[in-house]
Parts: structure tokens; C-alpha cells; sequence
């Protein structure tokens, strides 16, 4: 009876397991089949982007007809040009202003205001939602024309991501020991000194995971583009949006873009996963 029981046991436990890896493939599978399917798409000659044909060299022969034509295009050169400046500017400047901000909410202890509700305040900026400011970021850019400008979209996206900046950094000169820069004061360092020397190469990994956030925020963000740009200032995900024409939705252009928006910030992250895992794990156990 205990062998019968034994063997019963281990059935079940290998059904579950069989189970839960047949439930984690098909859920792996249901995630990346759009990814793979727009691959397939761009590949394909017009005459079968409409067809359910999604094997390479079986279903159908691959063609670069659709990637020729995309790359070869004006308006694929500036908008791939504008999400790089835009998204490398915004990421830049926003660690510029939210590094500063982030250290001295920190170490330093404020009067009137405790600094986790100044952070709070902070981090509430970002939770507005875009399209409430969309009229007043509009007129504003608007009076200083800077519309259709990379200098706006730069700015708006900035005002976004340097709360989530701010709030990051925060965090991991929180989680520095202070030894290290008290060490500095005392040997007659300021505290700027202890800031850039000590404070800043400790946060490395941080300032990398942050900069890499705020610049994927930048170069997927939408809304503001398509309000503030028409032409000069135009990125991928407008193109990608604008993909109806008169002959149609050209799907095979569109599953181009979409690659191409997708490929650059991943190949980004593949490069410096290093640091990029080093600061997402920073802090994690105080």
C-alpha cells in the first residue's frame, strides 16, 4: 500500500510538472508570436503580407524588397535620427537634473518638508496622466515655437522621466554607506567633493539603469510626439502609427518599423547587461 501510495505521489508531481512546462512554453509562444510574426512580415514580398504564411522557405521565399524600401526612405532616416538625439538628450539631462536632486534628498534632511514626502510629491508628477497636459505643454511650445522641434519633444519627455530619476537615485545613494563620505569630510573634502568622487562612481550601476529606463521611456513614447511633431521631429512609433495610406494599411512597413524600433534598445541592453543587472539588483537587501 506505501509503494502504491509512493508511486502516486511521484505520477502526480511529474503530471504537474509536465503541465506547468507545456503552460509556460504555450505562454512564452503566445508573447513572442506577434514579435516573430511581424519578423516574418517584413520579410515577405508585398503580394503576401496579407496571406497566413509565417514559415520562411516553406510557406514562402523571403524577399528584402520591404526593407530596401523602408531603409531607403527619408522619412525612416529622420525618425530613426530623432529617437536617438531625442531619447539619448532626454535620458541625459534628465539624470543631469535628477542626480543632484536624488543625492541631496538622501543625505540631507530638510526643515519644513520630511524628504520621503518631497519624493512622494516628486514621483506624483509622473503619475499624471499625459493626455491631462497635452493642451498646455501644447500652447506653451507653441509661444516659445518650439514645435515640431527636437529641443520640445525633449523637454516634455524630460518633465516625464526625471520624477522616476529622481526616485530611482534616490534609492541607491540611500542604500551607499555614509563611511565613505564622511571619510571624505573629514579629511577636508566638501561635500560636492564627496558627491562627485565618492557618491557618483559608488552609484554607477544605478546611474546606468536609470539612464537606460528613462531612455526607452523616451524613445517608445507616442502621445506628445504625435501632438507636438508633424514633420521635423517626427520618431518611429509616430511612423509606425501613421502606416495607413491610401492603398492601405501596408503591413509589411509597418512590421519593419516595428522591428527596428524594437532591435536598437534591446541590442543597447544586451551590451551593457552587465551594469544594467548589477543596478537592478543594487540595493536590494539593505
Amino acid at each position: 500500500m506505501v509503494i502504491k501510495v509512493s508511486l502516486f505521489s511521484k505520477i502526480a508531481r511529474a503530471v504537474v510538472k509536465i503541465l506547468a512546462l507545456i503552460f509556460t512554453i504555450s505562454l512564452i509562444l503566445w508573447f513572442l508570436f506577434p514579435f516573430y510574426w511581424s519578423f516574418v512580415t517584413s520579410f515577405k514580398h508585398p503580394t503576401d503580407w496579407l496571406t497566413s504564411k509565417f514559415i520562411p522557405f516553406v510557406d514562402f521565399s523571403p524577399s528584402l524588397i520591404t526593407w530596401e524600401r523602408c531603409l531607403k526612405l527619408p522619412e525612416t532616416q529622420r525618425a530613426l535620427l530623432n529617437n536617438l538625439t531625442i531619447s539619448t538628450s532626454t535620458a541625459t539631462l534628465a539624470l543631469l537634473l535628477g542626480t543632484p536632486a536624488a543625492y541631496s534628498l538622501a543625505r540631507f534632511q530638510f526643515r519644513k518638508w520630511k524628504n520621503r514626502d518631497i519624493a512622494t510629491f516628486i514621483l506624483t508628477l509622473r503619475m499624471i496622466p499625459p493626455a491631462v497636459v497635452i493642451v498646455p505643454f501644447f500652447m506653451l511650445m507653441s509661444s516659445l515655437q518650439l514645435l515640431d522641434s527636437w529641443l520640445g519633444i525633449v523637454l516634455v519627455h524630460t518633465t516625464f522621466a526625471l520624477p522616476f530619476a529622481v526616485w530611482i537615485m534616490r534609492e541607491f545613494f540611500l542604500d551607499l554607506p555614509k563611511e565613505y563620505e564622511e571619510a571624505a569630510l573629514i579629511d577636508g573634502g566638501s561635500y560636492l567633493t564627496a558627491f562627485l568622487r565618492i557618491a557618483l562612481p559608488l552609484a554607477t550601476p544605478g546611474l546606468i539603469a536609470t539612464w537606460i529606463f528613462c531612455q526607452v521611456f523616451s524613445w517608445n513614447e507616442f502621445l506628445f510626439v504625435l501632438i507636438l511633431s508633424y514633420s521635423k521631429s517626427i520618431t518611429l512609433p509616430w511612423i509606425i502609427a501613421s502606416g495607413e495610406h491610401s492603398r492601405g494599411i501596408e503591413w509589411g512597413l509597418i512590421s519593419a518599423y516595428t522591428i527596428l524600433a524594437i532591435i536598437i534598445p534591446i541590442t543597447l541592453a544586451i551590451l551593457i547587461r552587465k551594469y544594467l543587472a548589477r543596478g537592478l539588483s543594487f540595493g536590494v537587501v539593505r
